[in-house]
């Protein structure tokens, strides 16, 4: 073999390394195949339907979420439960509410509307601050 034979030649390090990245991509397909079925699973931020009143137990309406349609005059035992509010604060609120006779949910910190904390309006009327002990609420007329 002539020197100008040689240095035409593959050269194995590059197929090899060719192979590795192939390699190495097709077991990062496979992964992404597996990934975004658990991710998509997460709820968005904010998110509650419209017509409801939604409390999360984390700021930026994230973590744990307990949602209404209705007024209810016990969350720990009422007919809709919200299972870590006897233990947690209340850290951020939307009210999606739509009923034009009602303009916002009064929130209280305990069962049967006692102990008022606060009225929040609804049209996406929503807070960040609230880091409240909040056991029972009801739509009201005005806040």
């Amino acid at each position: 073999m002539s020197s100008n034979e040689h240095k035409n030649a593959p050269k194995p390090r590059r197929f090899r390394r060719a192979l590795a990245v192939a390699g190495l991509t097709g077991a990062l397909a496979s992964l992404s195949l597996v990934v975004p079925s658990t991710a998509s699973a997460a709820p968005l931020a904010w998110e509650c339907d419209t017509g409801d009143v939604c409390v999360w137990n984390a700021v930026n309406g994230t973590g744990s979420r307990c949602a209404w349609t209705n007024a209810d005059p016990d969350w720990w035992s009422g007919s809709v439960q919200c299972s870590w509010s006897d233990t947690q604060n209340a850290r951020s609120a939307y009210n999606r509410g739509t009923s034009s006779s009602y303009a916002g949910v009064a929130f209280y910190s305990g069962a049967n509307y006692s102990g008022y904390l606060g009225c929040l309006s609804q049209n996406g009327g929503f807070d960040n601050d609230f880091n409240v002990r909040i056991r029972s609420h009801r739509w009201v007329a005005s806040c």
